[in-house]
């Protein structure tokens, strides 16, 4: 078991570190001017679904909609221009299914070592074209790494070596084979040496003189690498359009996505093509399914949808299911939310496919979707339950009152997971909830006062006092407990 919690710890690191540089290229793109959106789903989350595994298309991380440019998004901890490689299968080579025009992006971060998903930036984002990466590639102005296995076929790195200031610094010099950096802060001049692995590669000046360079910034590379991208033209439907006919599977997925969000026009035939072709792949069937369903012009596209949820595993895979429950989580319509909640109160439906559901209904601020949520909490495997209490965590403040009454007037068995959401809300006066409050509900909302403390207003916390010392008794006990330097001692 402690191999498990050990794996999982360590995935889920590398997950993080991969959403944050994703959500990171996302904002830096929209501060200059792009129209950015997730294209490879999950890729600014963390989600791991254990059991049920999808494999998705590969695709850049992210499309700018406008211009029509992909974006493949790394996080590191490290700094360095690298990328996973197969020699023996051409599908896993680094710029598989890559076009000269996508860009890749390269931003550091820090990771606390107490968890996995507190992430500070510590450098730039960077961007660096497939094209330039090629060349370079091709001209062998690269390192590779050994196998991470023994294994046949096993990933390697191509590293496109760089280098970067280690403080914010202004340049001092560019000169043939050297850069000097002087550090703002008075600290000792970098010297950065140009030339590398005995003479066989070459770094290329990124920076001028006199120029002011961030902590991490890239100031040489064998290829070239911005911070500032200046934003092309837009494109239009019909660029979508020709897309949707391509050989490469990448291509089509993407403008299903893209037309889903930008609309459309004269599309609309071509995506229901698209969603009609059972030779089609599924997922691009999928996206072109939700691009109809969003505007609801078209029942086809929610039909499809639905007939894929409403279908035995034997004709539908789970993972087609789970990734059907996805999409329909990021239309944000009534029939959708339906959908989602009628796969929750499905006991005959698979756990995690379940789960799934209730993690998609965290997309809906709504009292049908809380009341849903809630309902799970007294009869669901704890898979259910846990990421329902997430979900409804994620939609609370806008439905407080509803929820304070469901805690008040629920079912007493269903407080536990709502006490968890409402602990870590606040913003109501538990006080309010104490007269005619059942021995049950006093002792939930101890729980939620001792250890939601800081969330709720300080008078409100002291009105228990008067209202009831024995809950405020009970919550003043979790207080000195949590707040103790033993509540998250461990033993080993």
């Amino acid at each position: 078991m402690a191999n498990n919690f050990k794996n999982d710890d360590s995935f889920l690191r590398k997950l993080a570190v991969g959403a944050a540089g994703t959500n990171a290229t996302i904002a830096r793109l929209k501060a200059m001017g792009f129209n950015p959106i997730e294209l490879e789903r999950g890729s600014t989350g963390f989600k791991i679904w254990k059991k049920i595994k999808i494999k998705r298309v590969r695709v850049p991380d992210v499309l700018c909609l406008n211009t029509g440019l992909r974006f493949e998004s790394r996080g590191k901890t490290k700094l360095e221009i690298s990328m996973s490689h197969s020699l023996n299968d051409p599908r896993r080579a680094w710029d598989a299914g890559m076009r000269d025009d996508d860009l890749v992006s390269i931003v550091v971060f820090e990771q606390s070592d107490d968890s996995p998903t507190n992430l500070k930036q510590t450098s730039p984002v960077h961007f660096v074209s497939i094209r330039d990466m090629r060349q370079a590639f091709a001209a062998k102005q690269v390192s590779i790494t050994q196998p991470k296995g023994v294994e046949e076929g096993s990933e390697i790195r191509v590293m496109w070596t760089c280098a970067s200031a280690n403080l914010q610094s202004v340049v001092s010099t560019v000169e043939l084979g050297r850069i000097s950096l002087t550090p703002i802060s008075g600290a000792r001049k970098q010297s950065i040496q140009l030339s590398r692995s005995k003479g066989k590669i070459t770094l290329l000046p990124q920076v001028n003189i006199g120029e002011t360079v961030k902590a991490n910034q890239i100031v040489a590379a064998v290829v070239p690498v911005n911070i500032v991208l200046q934003c092309p033209a837009s494109v239009n439907e019909a660029y979508f359009i020709d897309k949707l006919a391509s050989a490469n599977l990448s291509e089509r997925y993407a403008a299903a996505k893209a037309l889903r969000y930008r609309g459309y026009t004269t599309a609309k035939p071509v995506l229901e093509a698209r969603m009609a072709d059972n030779d089609e792949d599924i997922y691009v069937q999928l996206e072109a399914a939700a691009a109809l369903a969003a505007y609801d012009d078209d029942a086809k596209g929610w039909e499809f949808m639905e007939s894929k949820l409403h279908s035995s595993v034997f004709a539908v895979p789970l993972e087609t299911q789970l990734e059907t429950v996805i999409v329909a989580s990021e239309i944000p319509k009534n029939r959708s939310e339906q959908l989602l909640v009628e796969v929750l109160q499905d006991s005959q439906r698979d756990g995690e496919l379940r789960a799934g559901a209730a993690w998609a209904l965290g997309q809906f601020a709504s009292a049908s979707s809380a009341t849903a949520l809630f309902d799970t909490f007294n009869t669901s495997p704890l898979e259910i339950k846990v990421e329902a209490a997430r979900a409804l965590l994620r939609i609370a403040e806008p439905q407080l009152p509803h929820l304070t009454n469901l805690l008040k007037n629920g079912d007493p068995a269903k407080r536990d997971g709502l006490s968890w959401v409402l602990a870590r809300t606040g913003k109501f006066k538990p006080s309010d909830m104490i007269e005619g409050a059942d021995e049950n509900l006093r002792k939930w909302l101890s729980y939620i006062v001792g250890y939601g403390k800081d969330k709720f207003v300080q008078s409100d916390v002291e009105a228990i006092c008067n209202a009831d010392p024995k809950v405020y008794f009970a919550a003043s006990v979790l207080w000195q407990i949590v707040a103790s330097w033993v509540n998250e001692l461990k033993e080993y």
